[in-house]
């Protein structure tokens, strides 16, 4: 028998996955990361299927919902962020987004 709890969880499940995926195509589009949709449907799908297994068996551990849940969005974090910084080399001496300028910390500190 099917109980209003799981019926509510179910309805919002759905709609925070649905949400989810939103919010990625969205930033995607917004940021041009190739393939939007792709992103999108993996992210539902990580979220959705966290979901279905937290319905089916009571057995499941949270823990290891959490990481199936959590693995669609992280991966598309990571797929953002090559993106947004590309294939050019890590510089050693450098912030990634610190001021262009030639002045360092110290000729900044000398000026006070």
């Amino acid at each position: 028998m099917v109980t209003l709890q799981a019926v509510a969880v179910a309805v919002l499940g759905f709609v925070v996955a649905l949400g989810c995926a939103g919010a990625v195509y969205r930033d995607a589009t917004a940021l041009e990361v190739p393939r939007p949709r792709f992103w999108a449907g993996f992210v539902f799908l990580a979220v959705g299927s966290g979901l279905a297994l937290y319905l089916a068996p009571p057995d499941v551990p949270i823990p290891g919902l959490l990481v199936i849940v959590l693995a669609g969005p992280a991966l598309y974090l990571f797929e953002r962020d090559d993106a947004q910084h590309g294939d050019e080399p890590a510089d050693p001496h450098a912030l990634p987004n610190a001021p262009e300028s030639g002045e360092s910390a110290r000729d900044h500190r000398s000026d006070e």
